[in-house]
């Protein structure tokens, strides 16, 4: 896996970057009543375009985990490290939230199975799939060829096409299949292991037109349905821009074969320095953001250039903040 570590980097900055602009992007999708229409459909494809960060993220944590053999304790220590994290920037949200927000804070028993943030949200997922690892690990090393055409058709069905069948009927699968749908995002997470596991043996690239056109398709498709019900509603309708839908499922896998297979396998310096502080940043940003926002006049804007101006400033100003903390004994750990 070290030969590959910097197209893995690559993705890593990318994916950091997009979670801030989906966040940027969500101020102004949740402003819908005052903004105009416009405004809000640029936001929009902001959002659409920039939401398979996430995915992308779990489809590294599969990559670099699945393919190397399992240590007990290894893999304890990195789950126990996760856990302290989501504990320590559970209560600092919590206090950050009271505090500088003025927002009701629940009561702290709730967080437990809650998270304090809509953003830590990815912890509390990422933590399930760190403890099902040595299960995990264990199906893929012994699935043939077959079986991993079928999870991913399975995976696809019974999670994105199923989920998309919700937004049109009002209700909730009450029976789930074991492995393939026990959760949504098992399959990003071993999508990415299999696209590394094939690297040597398919030519990403030649398949970079349908990359593009899938990534269009699942954007025009999300946008669309967004747009048009949050008009008709007269509000923002959250529910299509989700990473549980098939066409976030297309956009995802898309966007990180067409990067994973374009990407110039060279030391890039930037990316190199940027790498490790991505996961601080996703965890910090929320503050940085909340005070960039608060000062920015964002409504006044066109989204066309606030959201890249004001994403851009939020990074800026975080990642010297993350370098400065991992300096610190301790917290250098959890950032």
């Amino acid at each position: 896996m070290k030969k590959f570590d910097q197209k893995l980097d690559f993705l890593r900055v990318l994916s950091m970057c997009l979670v801030v602009v989906i966040h940027v992007s969500n101020y102004y999708c949740r402003a819908f009543a005052h903004i105009s229409h416009s405004s809000f459909f640029i936001a929009l494809c902001f959002s659409a375009l920039a939401k398979a960060a996430v995915p992308i993220f779990f489809m590294i944590s599969g990559a670099l985990m699945l393919s190397k053999p399992y240590e007990a304790k290894k893999h304890r220590d990195r789950t126990l490290k996760l856990f302290i994290t989501l504990v320590l920037f559970t209560i600092v949200y919590y206090f950050w939230d009271a505090y500088y927000l003025g927002l009701k804070v629940d009561d702290i028993t709730s967080l437990l199975f809650n998270p304090r943030r809509e953003m830590l949200w990815f912890l509390y997922v990422i933590i399930c799939l760190y403890i099902s690892v040595p299960y995990i690990k264990l199906i893929t090393d012994h699935m043939d060829k077959h079986l991993e055409k079928l999870f991913i058709q399975q995976w696809l069905f019974f999670n994105g096409f199923v989920y998309v069948l919700r937004f049109f009927i009002e209700t909730k699968p009450k029976y789930f299949v074991p492995v393939i749908s026990g959760t949504y995002y098992l399959g990003y997470f071993v999508i990415g292991y299999l696209i590394i596991k094939y690297k040597d043996k398919i030519d990403y690239k030649k398949y970079n037109v349908y990359y593009i056109l899938s990534i269009l398709f699942g954007v025009a498709i999300l946008v669309s349905l967004s747009y048009f019900d949050s008009l008709a509603q007269g509000e923002y309708i959250e529910k299509y821009l989700n990473y549980k839908n098939l066409f976030t499922n297309i956009i995802s896998i898309s966007a990180f074969l067409l990067l994973y297979g374009n990407i110039k396998d060279k030391k890039y310096s930037i990316i190199s320095f940027l790498s490790p502080y991505s996961f601080g940043v996703y965890l910090i940003h929320g503050m940085v953001m909340n005070v960039v926002m608060r000062h920015n006049a964002y409504q006044s804007h066109s989204p066309i250039y606030m959201i890249l101006l004001a994403s851009l400033c939020i990074l800026l100003i975080t990642v010297p903040i993350v370098y400065l903390l991992k300096k610190i004994p301790f917290i250098k750990n959890y950032v």
